[in-house]
């Protein structure tokens, strides 16, 4: 992980504080970042204590209190929230702030005219294995965004794993059916392959196991190897042997337009989304 703390100490805000706040933070933490310079907040009194006592980072109930302390604000709030709770703390936000949102679906020209001044605004698309510092994010930003500033965000993703910029926002939509939303497709890629092994008399820890490992493997191989993907398929398949017999299988199911048409589905919805939470 990189080593966030010896480069980027800022006062940081989290508005609305969940799973991938923490994911975020604890990452930062770990990186080196010092707990003193990170708030949360949140309406709950239990989940304030909480997140004190374990992380030892600053809670706040009141949103304004925490943007007007933060040099960067990070927006981790609900889509369907979003604009409410912008508008809300509005009043607060100054003109050299970072904004950085991990709401889906929620547009760059959304949250500037949300607060209603010029602010520089990133919109990032994380995905859930950030949890474990194996994340994947994709990123934009809005014009008024510097290159110290995008730097200082590829830090910040960089202690939660990796990320990717991408230079118009319609791509933000393939981000997501690529990378936001990929967890849940592999997690039901495991499921199916557990539940066969199941019938075939194996148990569910073996199986999770075995499915999950192999998964890793690949992974780890599509990402530290240099070779093309479909030669790294192609050197694990003997002619006439076990693995061609399964590939061949999944030509005869047209796996290609099985996963066309789940990202063309997952995109379609990212697109209905921005609408609905559209200035």
């Amino acid at each position: 992980m990189n080593n966030i703390g010896q480069t980027m100490e800022a006062k940081v805000a989290f508005i609305g504080v969940g799973n991938m706040a923490r994911a975020i933070f604890s990452g930062m933490i770990a990186s080196g970042y010092s707990a003193e310079s990170i708030i949360g907040t949140s309406r709950t009194p239990e989940k304030r204590e909480y997140y004190r006592e374990q992380y030892g980072i600053s809670m706040l109930a009141d949103n304004g209190m925490a943007v007007e302390q933060a040099d960067v604000v990070v927006l981790c709030v609900k889509p369907a929230q979003m604009k409410a709770v912008i508008e809300e703390f509005a009043p607060h936000v100054r003109g050299d702030q970072l904004f950085i949102s991990v709401a889906a679906g929620v547009e760059l020209s959304a949250i500037s005219h949300w607060l209603a001044q010029p602010a520089a605004v990133v919109r990032s698309m994380p995905n859930t294995p950030s949890q474990l510092g194996a994340g994947m994010t994709g990123l934009i930003a809005n014009e008024v965004t510097t290159d110290v500033q995008r730097d200082w965000v590829d830090q910040l993703f960089a202690s939660v794993g990796s990320s990717v910029w991408v230079d118009s926002e319609d791509h933000m939509h393939t981000v997501t059916s690529l990378s936001g939303s990929a967890p849940a497709y592999f997690f039901r890629f495991i499921e199916a392959m557990m539940k066969e092994a199941k019938k075939q008399g194996l148990d569910e820890e073996t199986s999770r196991k075995l499915a999950s490992h192999a998964m890793l493997g690949a992974a780890r191989m599509a990402i530290e190897l240099d070779d093309p993907v479909d030669l790294l398929r192609e050197n694990i398949t003997s002619p006439n042997g076990t693995t061609e017999r399964a590939l061949i299988s999944f030509e005869a199911s047209d796996i290609d337009k099985i996963i066309s048409d789940a990202m063309i589905a997952c995109v379609d919805r990212s697109k209905e989304m921005s609408k609905d939470f559209s200035a």
